[in-house]
């Protein structure tokens, strides 16, 4: 833990210097950042419509940029961009907002805070950006470069004022105009607050759903995930990853709570997947944490007694000989119930050979003994996010490679495991699935629907059993998106050869039903949902796949998909959601599939069938709400 100066406000809060386009060129500029903490507070006037380039530059001793305020267009819209550079580091850490959040043509406050630990951006006292670094900002001496606002309703830096401290929040709020009005800001600049539900993301300016971790205990069902900026790129590629948590008793009304683990000093490095246990009344989040040194990943617990408070305690332990220490991460924990031994369940790698699944014991849950691997799947790639849960008289073991969640199964607690025929549950867009029990005997699991990289948007699943112990998947019913009007039908169902139009132009968010009789030997049928989009069944072989609209370095359409669905040769049943760029399919209430796809221009819907007849009927289309 580090000691970070946050200085309570006094009633004037004086800046320990102060530029303003008045002053003098030769302004005695002072040593910056001049502390390990500071707050700089510019008040930017207006942007021009169409201006891109420097409105603060800060050289260091080598001419090299220490801070840089600037703007700039690239792959999407106009950003206010705050380059901070370190001396742990040769790249600069970056924090940035859409100019279109909070509107150029208008006077605000931008604050940049840093706390030791944290980097924060501001807008008109609206968070709207944080990183998290290492080491010291590199010194300058050197006078600031300023897009200077010299007269009124020019555009440009009016004001700059630095404190060699970070103000608290109250200060913050003081420099930024007050608080009166900053929860319209916070609406206005990172859009509403959105009930958390299927496709759920938080509100923000880069801000993602990373690896889930679900956990259900007295009757509520809490979703703690890890809440990611960047995808993935924060903190230098580290991730910069904390525990955020959301909790709820019905899946519909849902209660945010605050972080569950924080990076809360240099030591921390970015907290990695984990999982909660509850043993005696103690809650224990089980985590890593990887270290941006490189160094040797410690595995650790911290404690609560509400599941809504945590303490972190010591590190547990690390790795050793014969596992790779640095790859050490997402540790799952589980009781054996016929010994009582607690089991400890580890990502890594053996060293210099195959990823695995280390497995520590303990007697208490605090001393814990290194063993053999649990489970070495035969791969180069690290099973990661391993999961452990029993069900109705079998055990499971799940874990994920490239995002593609696999499972085993026993009649045993520790194995042996067995590897059903399909062994997975849906495509490579539903990442890292994680479960937890629920209400009535269910299961339900979340993951992830990728965004353009690491993180995107939350999706639920709920498990079913078949009379053998297999499992499929299916959407719970209560996070089934709410639909408003049926969307006219432009043509009646009928078989189909061929494409055949069955919507015109639809909306970008829709629910569609319908049933199919495949015709004998048919190769393939399904829906298109927008230009290159379709959902495709395969009954010989057994595949349900999802085109995205893209291709690949081969020029071919890429796809997900999944295999051994069995039943695609004979009536079913299945539903579609399309919303934005999400398209997800259930399949009989069985199987199911998401994918992020390219958003095209047309939204046209048409059933097709190709080498063979597929009739479609019971077709029903509903608007989202």
């Amino acid at each position: 833990m580090i000691s970070v100066s946050i200085v309570p406000s006094p009633a004037k809060l004086t800046p320990d210097f102060v530029w303003q386009p008045a002053h003098a060129a030769d302004v005695s500029w002072p040593v910056f950042p001049g502390a390990d903490t500071f707050t700089l507070a510019v008040r930017l006037e207006r942007l021009e419509a169409d201006f891109t380039g420097d409105l603060l530059f800060w050289r260091g001793a080598d001419g090299g940029p220490v801070l840089r305020l600037y703007t700039v267009v690239a792959d999407g819209p106009c950003l206010l961009v705050c380059e901070l550079s370190f001396d742990a580091k040769p790249a600069p850490l970056r924090l940035a907002v859409p100019v279109t959040a909070f509107g150029p043509a208008e006077a605000h406050e931008i604050v940049v805070r840093h706390l030791g630990h944290r980097l924060e951006l501001l807008v008109d006292g609206v968070l709207v950006d944080e990183e998290w670094p290492h080491g010291r900002v590199l010194p300058t001496h050197n006078p600031a470069a300023i897009k200077a606002a010299r007269k009124a309703g020019a555009a440009g830096v009016s004001r700059l004022s630095l404190w060699s401290r970070a103000l608290d929040d109250a200060g913050v709020q003081a420099v930024s105009g007050g608080r009166a009005g900053l929860a319209a800001r916070e609406d206005r600049y990172l859009g509403p607050v959105r009930p958390v539900g299927q496709y759920w993301r938080p509100r923000g300016f880069n801000v993602n759903v990373g690896d889930c971790m679900p956990f259900f205990h007295a009757g509520r069902f809490h979703l703690f995930y890890l809440i990611d900026r960047r995808h993935h790129a924060s903190m230098w590629g580290c991730g910069g990853h904390q525990w955020a948590h959301a909790s709820t008793t019905d899946l519909v009304h849902w209660e945010h709570h605050p972080l569950a683990l924080a990076i809360d000093g240099h030591a921390t490095g970015s907290i990695c997947t984990g999982s909660v246990f509850f043993h005696a009344g103690v809650y224990r989040a089980f985590y890593a944490v990887r270290m941006a040194d490189g160094s040797p990943s410690p595995l650790g617990v911290a404690t609560s007694r509400d599941g809504i408070h945590f303490v972190k305690g010591a590190a547990l332990a690390t790795l050793g000989a014969p596992y790779d220490a640095q790859a050490g991460r997402d540790p799952v924990v589980f009781r054996d119930a016929a010994t009582g031994l607690f089991h400890m369940l580890v990502t890594t790698a053996l060293a210099g050979g195959d990823g695995c699944l280390a497995e520590l014991v303990s007697r208490d849950l605090e001393q814990w003994e290194q063993r053999a691997p649990f489970l070495t799947p035969g791969s180069a790639d690290h099973p990661e996010c391993a999961d452990y849960f029993e069900w109705r008289g079998w055990y499971y073991l799940l874990f994920s490679l490239r995002g593609v969640t696999y499972y085993r199964m026993s009649r045993h607690a520790l194995g042996p495991w067995e590897r059903p025929a399909s062994d997975t549950f849906d495509g490579a867009c539903a990442y890292v699935l994680k479960t937890a029990a629920f209400k009535d005997d269910r299961r339900l699991g979340a993951a992830f629907v990728p965004d353009g990289g690491w993180g995107g948007s939350v999706v639920f699943r709920e498990l079913i059993q078949h009379p053998d112990g297999t499992l499929g998947t299916q959407w719970p019913a209560e996070l089934i998106p709410a639909t408003e009007e049926k969307l006219p039908l432009a043509a009646k169902a009928a078989p189909v050869d061929g494409p055949g139009i069955l919507l015109g132009e639809t909306p970008f968010g829709y629910l569609l039903d319908a049933k199919v009789k495949p015709g004998a030997g048919v190769a393939g049928f399904g829906l298109r949902v927008r230009d290159g989009i379709e959902v495709r069944f395969e009954p010989a072989q057994q595949r349900v796949a999802i085109s995205l609209g893209s291709t690949n370095d081969a020029g071919a359409g890429e796809t997900v998909s999944i295999d051994g669905v069995t039943g695609l040769d004979r009536p079913f049943a299945f539903r579609v959601v399309v919303r934005s760029d999400i398209v997800d399919v259930s399949v009989d209430g069985r199987r199911t599939l998401v994918a992020r796809v390219v958003r095209g221009d047309s939204n046209c819907v048409a059933f097709f069938a190709h080498g063979g007849t597929a009739e479609f009927s019971g077709i029903t289309a509903r608007l989202l709400a």
